[in-house]
């Protein structure tokens, strides 16, 4: 923590205290109207972020800037394409069977509610209706995601457009834009300031980095898993889950669900069971083993913080926000951390609170619940 950065102090009022509401919740609207900025560039520092080690490497060896961004840019779209290659095939496999696949899961419905009829006999359930139903929902749920799934693929085109060329710049221009930023801070606090700009860089390098070897981890274990169970196309639902493990506890879910049903529509009840089981170690090992060793307790959230940064991104920015607020909560956490008025608020974020000991009072005695002092 650096001590030499602090507030200035100012006294409570009303005043004040309304001053401080109307600007959060002028700046909670600014960032959702301006998400469509926010967003690209959001994800544009991050990726900089990844990529700032691997241009300083080919700058050491006596390459220029510009040239060495272009080498990394060529090595990341090389990767990206052998990516696209290796899934391409398996995606479109899946496609093909929509139409059975929701012909399978009309007649799971259709055995389930005779089941149920026969179980509660006074209770009949309209299976004609239920059916008609669910055709319906099938049609409007498979046109809204068609239409859902063009929407988001064009903006991810138009996005992956502009994102480029943000990353290029934030990489070209890094030395001269740290300059200008410590300009906002007087004389005696830059060096803290650097210090803390520094910090940022590295936990928001840390994070993203040990979140992709997490990626990576949890989909070959998943891969190998769904494998050995026997569910086709394992390695395009084993690396769907871990690219969905980027969304704390509801990512790992959807990503388990999805081979689940797979598995329950195209083989048994049993394998489905399987599928989950495999889900659910990987993801014990991920929590308890993977994550405190890659990423480390310094920069990872515990779990209120991580969930309330979740549901705030998603109101904020929707899905990209579940992505990008964890992320930028560890950063934020960091810079509480070098503030002395803002400590309690990164040990709120941090494992601190998941380490507390009994409240004790001035004597050092445990303090006895109320109901204890009653009958004492």
């Amino acid at each position: 923590m650096n001590d030499n950065l602090q507030f200035t102090r100012l006294p409570f009022s009303v005043k004040t205290a309304f001053y401080v509401v109307a600007f959060l919740v002028l700046f909670v609207f600014s960032i959702i109207e301006a998400k469509g900025l926010l967003i690209p560039f959001t994800y544009s520092v991050l990726i900089s972020f990844i990529l700032y080690p691997m241009c300083r490497f080919f700058e050491k060896k006596g390459l220029p800037r510009m040239l060495s961004i272009l080498i990394c840019f060529l090595i990341v779209v090389a990767g990206l394409f052998g990516l696209f290659y290796f899934f391409s095939t398996q995606v479109v496999s899946i496609v093909r069977e929509f139409e059975d696949f929701r012909g399978k899961l009309l007649n799971l419905v259709h055995q389930g509610i005779e089941q149920y009829n026969k179980i509660v006999p006074n209770s009949k359930l309209d299976d004609e209706s239920l059916l008609s139903q669910s055709k319906k929902w099938f049609s409007s749920s498979g046109g809204s995601f068609l239409f859902g799934t063009l929407n988001q693929t064009s903006n991810f085109f138009s996005g992956l457009i502009i994102l480029p060329i943000y990353v290029f710049l934030l990489l070209l221009y890094r030395t001269g834009i740290r300059k200008v930023m410590l300009r906002f801070v007087e004389q005696e606090y830059q060096l803290s300031f650097s210090h803390l700009l520094q910090d940022i860089q590295q936990v928001g390098q840390k994070y993203i980095g040990g979140l992709i070897i997490i990626i990576f981890i949890i989909g070959l274990l998943d891969s190998i898993a769904l494998w050995i169970i026997g569910v086709d196309s394992p390695f395009f639902f084993g690396f769907l889950a871990g690219c969905l493990a980027v969304i704390p506890y509801i990512g790992t879910g959807i990503g388990a669900l999805l081979p689940a049903l797979y598995a329950l529509m195209n083989h048994s009840p049993a394998m489905a069971l399987y599928v989950l089981i495999a889900f659910w170690a990987v993801q014990f090992l991920e929590g308890n083993f993977l994550t405190p060793k890659i990423i480390g307790g310094e920069v990872s959230l515990n779990p209120l913080a991580a969930i309330l940064s979740l549901v705030a991104g998603g109101f904020v920015w929707g899905l990209s926000g579940m992505i990008l607020f964890i992320p930028l909560a560890a950063i934020m956490k960091i810079v509480c951390q070098n503030y002395k008025e803002l400590e309690p608020i990164a040990g709120l974020m941090g494992d601190e609170i998941t380490e507390g000991s009994e409240i004790t009072t001035g004597n050092n005695e445990p303090k006895l619940p109320f109901w204890k002092k009653l009958f004492k």
